[in-house]
């Protein structure tokens, strides 16, 4: 039998069935893997889109962050738009503008008038996977469905080395998903930046001594996660005991809060040891010294303060109504002089000084002429004397010509035949002019050289013209017979009784010494002055004549004991007649100085016509010119604990040059006189008695002494002058300085018999001062109100 052919037929039958069934488990795990694809590809699918779709919610958001950025750093307002889908997205889901979610709160020393409360606007919108991304506070933060919040960029909201900066939005209006237009407002968001600032700083918070940021917020969390990145703090859940600085984040309030102390914050806000300074019992300050001598402060700090000092008047107007004589460009009256001298023979005798007192008044009269301008004044010179027997006039060498009653005479020496010259050359003139003619002979005759002087220039002069006479005497009257003086149709007699004034004339002199004081009340009531000078042994003047004779005349008498006394007699009656009444601004300069270092005043602009003087290689200007092209003031450093001293300084002065100003003093007017050159030889220190110094604390002294101190007319009134300098409250009678300010007076001095006073205010500063200074960089806010349209 064939084994092969009954096995070859079942093989084919198997081998069939075998492919059918082949191809049905091929369709079967091909449908099973569609399935298991469909199933589990579909959620990979999802999860994969979700994820898109939440760094597509991001990047939107961080768009919309950096295009509003562009805001906050405009100086003027613009506007942006933004946009929540690209060009091949859809957003899904509207934006949300949410204004009632939180808030950021600043405090300073924990005082809550010193608070500033900031609302945290957001723009809000959801993902697919229930995630919120949130722009707030100029950061991007991405809020879970169950509450976590994470920061995807940061806020603007810094705090470094103590020191706080925020940028914040105020967003009103509404958002949508796409077309938005935010539109700052650059005026108003400096104006609230402005107004939260001072809130922050002002009074006692103006230098924090610690600071205090609460945010209150659904993503407090993160906020604390942000701060403790700024700060370095740990996270607490409470505040220290202490005064420590910390941070806490508390879930219940959903806020964190951080708080910097004193140590935390830059050191320029601490008045122990940056350069605020207060003058009266600061607890900050180590030492402080205010007296007239100067100030001193410290904190013990190694600090170097500013010191700046300044008149508190913009025109200190220091000086009197006085007579100005040798002054350039000062307009004044012509001068008549008529110079009356005694001829009696001790005229001849040597003086105190050894020389001929006769010779000596010729020297004086020669230094009288060079006070005198020779273009418009003019000078006579008159002799008189009593001879005891007959005289002519025109021979003085002759006697015995003429009989009894003998004349007495008064004699005009002319120059170049003029009675009154302008050529005082030649009335000088020491070979042959009138002043050699001079005679020394008889016995003194006062009433003779007053007879030829008054008519001289009651002749001579008019009414243009001050008309002066000066009479010299070295003894008394003598004549050696009666005789009658005729004054005005007056008769004055020997032997009679007259009165001037309480004093009584008699005796053989009488009518001749009464006579001369009519005289000398005539003239003075034609508009002539007369000036009186004794000559001599004091005990052979009739000093109580020639004294009534200058009262009469309504002049002044002055004795001269030598050549030397008799030379500023003349000089002084020289000054006073070729001057003028003028309102003269005394020459002066204030001096700081520290540590040994004078710190001279400062005046801006070109000071080359201002007068100065030299001293100690420093520079000191007349301080008081009122052509001076600025204010004065002193400025520079001294370190802690050295002494400022202050004082001021009034020099003489060897020119006067006239201004073009007036001053305007019971309705006339008077000119301005400036000092032109200084002279140190003459300065008088002002200081100790004349120098007070107030503080705040002295406002009842300083009201006292304001109330006290009398102001010319024409001077700048001290009380207006701090009014307008905000110094002093006249209604509470305070003084309003600042902590680091004092108020020094110096009392210059004024001519004597004057009724006013001459007071110099000057506000010296030391340091910063309480009030005004407010560090910088500690606390900067930017406030930026934004509109958004849709």
């Amino acid at each position: 039998m064939n084994r092969w052919g009954p096995t070859s037929s079942n093989v084919g039958a198997d081998r069939g069935v075998s492919e059918l069934l082949g191809y049905v488990l091929l369709v079967g795990i091909v449908m099973t893997g569609a399935v298991a694809i469909v199933i589990f590809g579909a959620s990979s699918i999802g999860g994969i889109q979700e994820q898109q779709d939440s760094e597509a919610t991001q990047t939107m958001m961080q768009e919309v962050d950096s295009r509003l950025a562009t805001l906050s750093t405009a100086s003027e307002s613009r506007a942006v738009e933004f946009s929540f889908a690209e060009t091949d997205q859809t957003v899904q889901r509207s934006p949300d503008l949410v204004t009632d979610k939180g808030q950021i709160n600043i405090t300073v020393n924990g005082n809550a008038t010193c608070s500033a409360e900031v609302p945290l606007d957001s723009i809000r919108l959801d993902n697919e996977a229930g995630a919120v991304i949130v722009y707030e506070a100029g950061g991007v933060w991405r809020l879970s469905e169950d509450g976590a919040a994470s920061i995807v960029t940061p806020p603007t909201v810094s705090i470094q080395d103590g020191q706080l900066s925020l940028s914040l939005m105020n967003m009103t209006g509404s958002v949508a998903g796409e077309g938005n237009q935010a539109v700052l407002n650059a005026s108003s968001s400096a104006t609230d930046s402005t107004a939260a600032m001072d809130k922050l700083l002002q009074g006692s918070c103006m230098r924090p001594d610690n600071i205090t940021v609460r945010i209150q917020s659904d993503m407090y969390e993160a906020w604390g996660e942000h701060l403790a990145g700024e700060t370095g703090y740990d996270v607490r859940s409470s505040p220290p005991a202490g005064d420590d600085s910390y941070l806490v984040v508390n879930d219940s309030t959903e806020t964190a809060t951080v708080y910097l102390n004193q140590s935390a914050l830059p050191e320029r806000t601490n008045d122990a040891k940056n350069n605020v300074v207060g003058v009266t019992n600061a607890s900050y300050m180590h030492d402080v010294s205010v007296t007239t001598d100067g100030i001193s402060v410290s904190k013990d700090a190694n600090n170097t303060y500013t010191v700046y000092a300044e008149p508190v008047a913009d025109d200190i107007e220091i000086g009197s109504v006085e007579r100005i004589s040798q002054a350039n460009n000062v307009t004044r009256p012509p001068l008549d002089v008529v110079f009356v001298v005694d001829e009696s023979g001790s005229m001849e005798d040597p003086g105190p000084s050894g020389q001929e007192k006769r010779e000596s008044v010729r020297g004086s009269i020669r230094n009288f002429t060079t006070y005198l301008d020779s273009d418009i004044d003019r000078i006579a010179l008159v002799g008189y004397q009593e001879m005891p027997n007959g005289y002519d006039e025109n021979d003085p060498s002759s006697t015995w010509r003429f009989p009894y009653p003998h004349p007495n005479y008064g004699r005009i020496y002319r120059t170049n035949n003029q009675m009154l010259t302008g050529d005082f050359e030649s009335f000088n003139d020491t070979s042959g002019g009138p002043l050699e003619r001079l005679q020394a002979k008889g016995w003194t005759y006062s009433t003779g050289g007053m007879k030829k002087a008054a008519p001289l220039l009651d002749l001579k002069s008019d009414e243009s013209r001050n008309k002066i006479i000066v009479l010299l005497s070295d003894g008394r009257n003598k004549h050696s017979h009666d005789e009658d003086w005729l004054v005005s149709s007056q008769e004055y007699k020997s032997h009679q009784s007259y009165n001037y004034n309480g004093h009584w004339y008699w005796g053989d002199e009488a009518g001749t010494d009464f006579a001369t004081i009519k005289i000398a009340q005539l003239a003075s009531d034609s508009g002539m002055t007369t000036y009186t000078i004794g000559f001599g042994i004091e005990t052979n003047i009739d000093e109580e004549l020639l004294s009534d004779v200058a009262k009469a005349g309504t002049g002044e008498y002055y004795y001269a004991k030598n050549a030397s006394a008799l030379e500023d007699a003349f000089s002084s009656i020289a000054k006073r007649v070729s001057s003028t009444k003028q309102v003269g601004r005394l020459p002066m300069s204030t001096n700081l100085s520290a540590n040994n270092t004078a710190q001279p005043p400062q005046i801006t602009g070109d000071v080359t016509r201002i007068a100065n003087v030299t001293q100690g290689g420093e520079t000191f200007l007349n301080v008081n010119d009122p052509y001076a092209p600025s204010t004065f003031s002193h400025a520079f450093t001294v370190s802690d604990g050295e002494m400022v001293n202050f004082s001021a300084t009034v020099y003489g002065c060897d020119r006067w040059v006239a201004t073009s100003m007036t001053e305007t003093i019971n309705g006339s007017q008077y000119p301005v006189t400036r000092c032109a050159a200084m002279n140190k030889s003459d300065g008088t220190t002002v200081e100790d008695n004349n120098v007070s110094v107030y503080t705040n604390h002295a406002s009842t002294a300083f009201k006292n002494d304001l109330a006290n101190w009398t102001t010319a007319e024409w001077q700048t009134n001290l009380t207006d002058a701090l009014n307008k300098s905000n110094l002093y409250n006249t209604t509470t009678g305070q003084l309003t300085l600042e902590s680091n300010q004092v108020i020094v007076a110096y009392d210059f001095p004024q001519q004597s018999g004057a009724e006013t006073d001459n007071i110099m205010l000057m506000l010296y500063t030391i340091g910063l001062s309480e009030e005004n200074a407010r560090p910088s960089g500690v606390i900067d806010i930017d406030l930026n109100n934004v509109r958004i349209e849709s």
